[in-house]
């Protein structure tokens, strides 16, 4: 067999195979360092001068055909002409992350907890759990530190619950992570810890004015920090405000007056109608209902004149984003408004007014038609991410794993040395 074919490495020749006829025994390959190879420092890459000793060495190789396979190789120390200091060489097939194993043993092992938790991974690889982890975790921030976040020109931001556990000292927005989305490849582009001002502030530092400049439109909830930070660093996007964070407000006001009207009801029969499990068909728009729910609601309002009331308020507030312009737009909620006063429902009124002071956000639909729809969407898979690992102690490893899994630090787009794959290239491309 020609054993140089399988272990092809710059520096070293195959000397010597030791397959042991017990099958749990791993296969020994001896290899000899060549004598032309160039002597380089591990840390700078520099040449080194002179050679002082020698390390034995071992270290873990892909399988071949189920047995484990160890390569032995001795290790050259010399004095580096950089460094002025006496350093090991580099071999060019160990990883730096852990010189315990080779480089491509230690890819594939990363690139099979990139699609299952590091616990099950380890029952399949029969590998201690913590040294998973371990490779897992430094190559993902080896991958970081070659990792820019690219040039966007609409972004999605919004927060999702971490932790649950926290000192003293925090407060429970230090429990979220801030997840900034580019809205037009759906992928995190970077996360931060906590949804406080200063989380948002660090993400717009990090990109500096010139690519906070190519920011146009930026969609949120009404998380006052984020507003806060975006007015300070990007004054000239179009910030929008979610309409579906509005249609959830909505919902929640259409409850609370349904829960109110049902106290009013004289006829019990008609409370039945109203409640339990048919209280959900109120909360949908009337295009979304099936026929027996649009005869159910036909019956209700029938019945009593409030409940039609507030089913015209309900659909008309939610045509606003039905509307061709800022204009149809306002239109429409002046109408909603005057409807809320006559009325006279506490909740929708309330309502109104909340979304009178935050208008000019809503209004900015018009203009840049993006919504949080796929920072939602992310939240739901990393709260699969979460459960699936049964939760995350290192909150550093967490943000990576979601830029990992949501993101572009994903082998699929990036190469350990930092550079984007063909694959990656294409997937933006397509804004995959």
């Amino acid at each position: 067999m020609e054993w140089d074919s399988i272990f092809k490495f710059s520096s070293f020749d195959v000397k010597h195979v030791k397959i042991p006829d017990e099958d749990h025994r791993p296969v020994s390959v001896q290899l000899e360092r060549k004598r032309d190879a160039a002597l380089l420092c591990h840390r700078c890459g520099s040449e080194m001068s002179q050679r002082r000793s020698f390390q034995r060495c071992q270290a873990e190789d892909l399988e071949i055909l189920g047995r484990k396979v160890v390569l032995r190789f001795r290790r050259i120390k010399g004095k580096c002409t950089k460094c002025k200091k006496v350093r090991l060489e580099h071999v060019d097939f160990m990883s730096p992350q852990n010189p315990k194993m080779t480089a491509r043993l230690a890819f594939l092992l990363f690139k099979f907890c990139e699609v299952a938790p590091v616990s099950r991974m380890a029952e399949i690889v029969s590998r201690p759990a913590m040294s998973l982890w371990r490779n897992d975790l430094l190559l993902l921030q080896h991958q970081l530190e070659h990792y820019e976040i690219p040039d966007v020109s609409e972004i999605s931001v919004d927060e999702v619950y971490a932790r649950a556990h926290h000192s003293e000292e925090e407060n429970r927005s230090d429990r979220f992570f801030t997840v900034i989305v580019n809205v037009k490849t759906s992928r995190v582009i970077w996360v931060e810890e906590s949804r406080r001002k200063e989380a948002l502030d660090r993400f717009f530092r990090r990109i500096g004015p010139e690519k906070c400049a190519l920011i146009e439109a930026v969609a949120t909830d009404e998380h006052d920090d984020y507003i806060s930070s975006m007015a300070e660093h990007c004054p000239n996007a179009v910030h929008v405000l979610d309409r579906f964070h509005v249609s959830r407000h909505l919902e929640e006001a259409v409850n609370d007056t349904r829960k109110m009207l049902i106290k009013m009801l004289p006829q019990k029969n008609l409370r039945k109608l109203a409640a339990g499990k048919h209280r959900y068909i109120f909360l949908k728009r009337d295009s979304s209902r099936t026929s027996e729910e649009k005869n159910h609601m036909a019956q209700v309002m029938k019945d009593n004149e409030a409940f039609t009331k507030l089913e015209l308020i309900k659909e008309r507030l939610l045509s606003i984003y039905d509307a061709a312009d800022e204009e149809e737009g306002a239109q429409i909620f002046l109408e909603v408004e005057k409807w809320a006063k006559e009325s006279g429902f506490p909740p929708i009124k309330k309502l109104c007014v909340k979304l009178r002071r935050k208008w000019q956000y809503i209004a900015n639909y018009f203009l840049k038609r993006i919504t949080t729809a796929k920072s939602e969407g992310i939240n739901n898979v990393i709260k699969t991410l979460k459960r699936r690992a049964y939760g995350f102690k290192n909150m550093d490893y967490f943000k990576l794993k979601i830029m990992q899994v949501c993101g572009m630090l994903s082998t699929r787009y990036m190469s350990l040395n930092g550079q984007w794959t063909a694959e990656g290239l294409r997937l933006i491309k397509e804004g995959r």
